[in-house]
């Protein structure tokens, strides 16, 4: 018997073993992407050194969160198979992210520890995908990161969109390219979704799960596409207000997005 509902469940974390991990998932997602769309948008030039030293303690917040929620995640499930892997990563991640508030607030070279703090966050990502809970942890490897740079991407642009409202002589380049970074992340993610949900056995799509499923992709990736584009259009006017207000619509919306897709991926066993 004991046997039996093991294996009805083999894949699935149960929802309340769950909810440490999607939050873990956010707030590396969220503060790795952010770093590297920075660290990069930093090498390509544009931005100005107080947007940038905001976004170094910014991210160094949402660290500092990722590393309480690492210490504090639960050890007796399937995702935690990688357990050691990942927070010597996480470790890593928050060393590199401190050595470029430091190297922000100095005004030193940092633009590379941002890009090598970012990918060293979107590694330890990958290796709590691949450690279990799901279906494929491939597919699950691929969702994440492509969160990651979804939500960096549109949080890193709403809030350099308030730069343009003080530094009106500002080029539009920088956000414009974080927002096609965005609109990339989201459409690849529409992708994956169709082929895991095409190719990968499981309930994401019926059953109780079904329809939030459906919303996941409705109102996490395709409302947010469409939103980014009308915020490309709007950059071309004199005032950015209007682009800044879309963004602050799709972050709200990639944010759900990325919760949802991380909870059902969980409850399912279907990386969406």
């Amino acid at each position: 018997m004991g046997a039996d509902r093991a294996e009805r469940q083999p894949l699935a974390l149960v929802a309340i073993a769950a909810l440490p991990y999607v939050n873990w998932i956010f707030w590396s997602a969220l503060s790795a992407g952010s770093l590297l769309v920075v660290g990069v948008t930093e090498r390509l030039g544009g931005t100005t050194r107080g947007y940038r030293l905001f976004m170094a303690g910014t991210v160094a917040a949402c660290v500092a969160v990722l590393l309480l929620s690492d210490l504090n995640l639960p050890a007796d499930v399937p995702a935690a198979r990688t357990g050691d892997v990942r927070r010597t990563l996480v470790w890593f991640f928050s060393a590199t992210t401190l050595a470029y508030l430091v190297a922000s607030i100095a005004n030193w070279p940092r633009a590379g520890l941002a890009v090598l703090g970012g990918v060293i966050g979107l590694a330890a990502m990958v290796s709590l995908a691949v450690a279990g809970g799901t279906t494929s942890g491939g597919f699950f490897a691929v969702q994440l990161v492509l969160a990651s740079l979804a939500l960096g991407s549109v949080a890193a642009a709403m809030l350099l969109g308030h730069w343009y409202l003080v530094t009106p002589s500002l080029s539009p380049r920088p956000l414009r390219r974080m927002v096609w970074v965005l609109v990339a992340a989201l459409a690849l993610q529409a992708i994956a979704f169709a082929v895991a949900v095409s190719t990968i056995p499981g309930e994401a799509l019926s059953g109780p799960m079904g329809w939030l499923t459906w919303l996941r992709l409705v109102v996490g990736t395709l409302l947010p596409i469409g939103i980014a584009v009308l915020a490309i259009l709007a950059s071309r006017a004199a005032s950015l207000q209007a682009s800044t207000g879309l963004l602050y619509i799709a972050l709200a919306l990639v944010m759900a997005g990325s919760i949802a897709g991380a909870s059902i991926t969980y409850l399912t066993g279907v990386p969406v």
